[in-house]
């Protein structure tokens, strides 16, 4: 059996892996000159600095498995855990939580994130009777800011589940984006939200333990252990690992896996212009033949390529919006800014009246980025573009720097001009899930495999933003493909 992956993100890698390791000859086709996708490193301020992501969740175990089949075992944790919220002038503790719903209201109202009436409503949420929802989808904003009240929804809520992938949370499908608050939300055991999500996350405790191969990042300046969160006891499991050396050791230990089972070639600078049933075209009018191809490209570019074979669903996919983002690094002056001990970033709220929308303080966080490893500078990386607002990869290179300087004076009180800056635009690169999303893609894909059968998706744009649902959907795609022979 011969498949053809089109893509060399770590989606399209996971799914050569795995349909190598099930026996199949495999033929890697990626336009861009170098695997990985937007898992990327470069040289920044004397040291390896990421791009875009910079870590992997490990309690959803997909990254992890893949890092190990991979041979990639010397991970490390972050040395800082603790994120902080901008409101009203300070940078704010965010409370122990699941995606936003606080655990405990005696901690939220100590942070002076919620007013008094917005800690109120909170402490509603655990004595009012339950307010089912439909049974359809819903808006993120409308199940849980319905449940706990507009101010939690906008100050501990949406800046964390709208960065998951840029979104605006009053048109994000809860059960897209955060499956376990749907769960929570539906939960017919709780009529409380906060209950529920206690539960919740006493089960997740209960089962989570620490990933082979992972290691606290250390530093002489930093504890060894694991820095865990403002209410959390000192042995909590840290949630993300990266390699040590920076994210894209990841593609590139899974580019090798592949080719060293002598069943992957993979071939760069080698962009796709049209799938058929049995290959795909190349954009140089070359054509590959295939008994089998997994699409492992964007969504944006998904929809066209697919819909030349099955118009119904090319249209389902093309109606997938998508959002473009930049990430800014800087390089400061350790006297330019005073950060919170124990930090490891900051959520911008969208009422904030800001284009950031985060900001990690990636010196506090890496051990690898501490300014003793570097240059002597502290490494910032914010990031800028969300849903409904202004598409900020139109401007230049200097307005965004200048844009990212003028917020970070605000929020991390910033003085003077960075040392060095770079700027990295992700165009239409985070998929929006509406509400009926994931109906959606269900129907595209039911209708491609009934006309079809050859051709599988994958990618964030299905069912999951970040680097585990990306390697779970390449590796589903590719075992779809063996079973069906």
């Amino acid at each position: 059996m011969h498949v053809v992956v089109v893509g060399a993100g770590i989606t399209g890698l996971a799914a050569a892996l795995t349909l190598a390791d099930g026996g199949a000859e495999v033929t890697v086709l990626e336009a861009a000159p170098e695997v990985g996708g937007m898992l990327r490193t470069s040289a920044f301020a004397g040291r390896r600095v990421d791009e875009g992501a910079d870590a992997f969740l490990i309690r959803t175990p997909a990254a992890l498995d893949l890092a190990t089949r991979a041979g990639l075992t010397d991970l490390v944790h972050p040395r800082a855990r603790e994120a902080r919220v901008w409101h009203d002038g300070a940078l704010r503790p965010l409370p122990p939580h699941v995606m936003g719903v606080p655990l405990d209201v005696d901690a939220v109202a100590a942070t002076g994130l919620l007013s008094p009436a917005g800690v109120g409503r909170l402490r509603a949420d655990l004595t009012d009777p339950a307010t089912p929802l439909p049974d359809g989808d819903v808006s993120v904003a409308e199940a849980i800011g319905g449940r706990l009240g507009p101010e939690a929804l906008a100050r501990l809520v949406d800046p964390l589940v709208a960065g998951i992938n840029a979104g605006d949370t009053a048109r994000q499908s809860l059960a897209a984006v955060v499956p376990q608050l749907d769960a929570a939300r539906r939960d017919p055991g709780h009529a409380s939200l906060i209950a529920a999500c206690r539960a919740a996350a006493s089960r997740a405790r209960a089962a989570t333990a620490t990933g082979p191969g992972a290691r606290p990042s250390a530093s002489p300046s930093a504890p060894t252990a694991p820095v865990a969160g403002p209410a959390a006891p000192p042995d909590t499991p840290p949630v993300f690992a990266a390699p040590a050396d920076g994210i894209d050791a990841l593609p590139a230990a899974v580019a090798a896996a592949a080719r060293a089972t002598g069943r992957v070639t993979i071939r760069t600078g080698s962009g796709v212009a049209a799938v058929e049933p049995d290959g795909v075209v190349l954009d140089d009018g070359g054509r590959v033949a295939s008994d089998g191809v997994v699409l492992a490209v964007p969504g944006h570019r998904a929809g066209p390529l697919v819909g030349a074979v099955d118009p119904e669903a090319g249209r389902l996919l093309d109606g997938i919006d998508h959002v473009s983002v930049a990430f800014v690094r800087l390089a400061v002056a350790l006297s330019q800014v005073d950060l919170p001990e124990r930090a490891s970033g900051v959520l911008v709220p969208r009422d904030a009246g800001m284009e950031t929308t985060a900001c990690s303080f990636a010196s506090t966080k890496w051990a690898r980025l501490d300014p003793a490893r570097g240059d002597g500078t502290l490494v910032l990386r914010a990031a800028l573009g969300r849903d409904g607002g202004p598409d900020v990869t139109a401007l230049d290179d200097l307005d965004l720097v200048a844009t990212v300087v003028d917020d970070l004076r605000r929020v991390v009180g910033l003085r003077g001009d960075p040392v060095e800056w770079s700027v990295h635009r992700w165009r239409r690169a985070f998929p929006q899930y509406r509400p009926g999303h994931l109906d959606r893609v269900a129907a595209a894909e039911a209708s491609l495999a009934e006309r079809v059968p050859t051709v599988r998706l994958a990618g964030m744009y299905l069912r999951g933003v970040g680097i585990p649902a990306s390697v779970a959907s390449g590796r589903d795609a590719a075992a779809a493909l063996l079973a069906a022979g």
